[in-house]
């Protein structure tokens, strides 16, 4: 994505994936994990009396139970074309990092972070004790670098994350100098790491990167195109999508009340009409009735007239 997308949130791309698993040397591994809110919190009571704390040796520092630390961290790439300046074996420059959402310093709790590139760059293992934690580098071609973290805590296991650097916008089938987006590849995750019953001087450590001097890129090209997050946009996201959701469930119930009073007017006219059909059937048997009585009577009538004056002439011609 480009500048401008990297600065909307529906545009960015901020991918999540799947859960961590363990190697075998205890590193905790992440392979674009899932994102969570941005925050940075106990989720339990602080319990520091006897029954709160657990120390994990002699002389080591209690760990406080029902205690969770979520360290929110960014990780990923930032490319740009170099146009002009482009030859056969650096089209880009880019720079790889890892970095607080909004820029705390992460060298509270983390003691140095590794960068794995591709084997044909110098000395591709980077590693960096102070932030930024990023390597800016010249290139042609995309690759998968590891980025290993390790944390003050000598007891927590590192955190091992792998990354695509990307130089190119998606969707993009041809390379050229011409269809080469002169805006920055932005390619980066959010992503949080969850300490769970940290030890209490681990725990004043991470509390600490609040207080602490925000930290920037070195690239001042690649801070002003870092992805914003903030919980103000959050918020608006969220207003947005309640109207959205209220203004649906508007449109429904308009649509049920309409389709219930067409349904009322429906059954309606079905009475109606089974009643009209009712009534015409009651008409015609009636009048089928009257007729039938009325021809017999005649009939009755003519037979007995008649033979009446058949035996009055039979007696008077005796």
């Amino acid at each position: 994505c480009n500048k401008k997308h990297a600065k909307k949130a529906e545009k960015a791309e901020l991918q999540r994936a799947p859960s961590s698993t363990e190697e075998d040397d205890g590193d905790l591994v992440i392979a674009n994990l899932p994102a969570m809110d941005t925050f940075s919190r106990n989720d339990q009571p602080n319990n520091s009396g006897a029954a709160g704390a657990l120390k994990t040796g002699v002389g080591a520092s209690p760990r406080l139970l029902n205690t969770t630390v979520c360290v929110p961290i960014v990780y990923g790439s930032i490319a740009f074309f170099l146009g002009k300046k482009a030859d056969e074996y650096h089209t880009h420059r880019w720079t790889l990092y890892v970095r607080s959402p909004n820029g705390e310093d992460l060298s509270t709790g983390i003691s140095k972070v590794v960068f794995q590139l591709h084997p044909s760059f110098p000395q591709p293992v980077r590693e960096l004790t102070a932030p930024p934690f990023e390597v800016t580098e010249k290139g042609w071609g995309e690759f998968e670098a590891t980025i290993r973290i390790v944390w003050r805590d000598p007891g927590e296991k590192a955190t091992v994350l792998t990354h695509g650097i990307k130089l190119y916008p998606p969707g993009l089938t041809q390379i050229t100098p011409a269809t080469t987006s002169k805006e920055p590849v932005v390619h980066e995750f959010y992503d949080e790491v969850v300490f769970t019953d940290p030890t209490e001087a681990f725990h004043r450590q991470l509390m600490r990167s609040s207080v602490l001097p925000r930290i920037q890129s070195h690239e001042p090209t690649v801070q002003e195109n870092f992805p914003t997050y903030a919980d103000e946009e959050d918020f608006k996201a969220l207003l947005a999508a309640q109207k959205f959701l209220e203004d649906e469930l508007r449109d429904v119930k308009d649509r049920i009340m309409k389709a219930d009073m067409a349904r009322e007017e429906i059954e309606e006219a079905l009475r109606v009409a089974a009643t009209a059909k009712a009534s015409s059937s009651q008409s015609g048997g009636k009048s089928g009735s009257s007729s039938g009585k009325g021809g017999g009577s005649g009939g009755k009538t003519k037979s007995s007239g008649g033979g009446g004056t058949a035996s009055k002439k039979s007696k008077a011609s005796h």
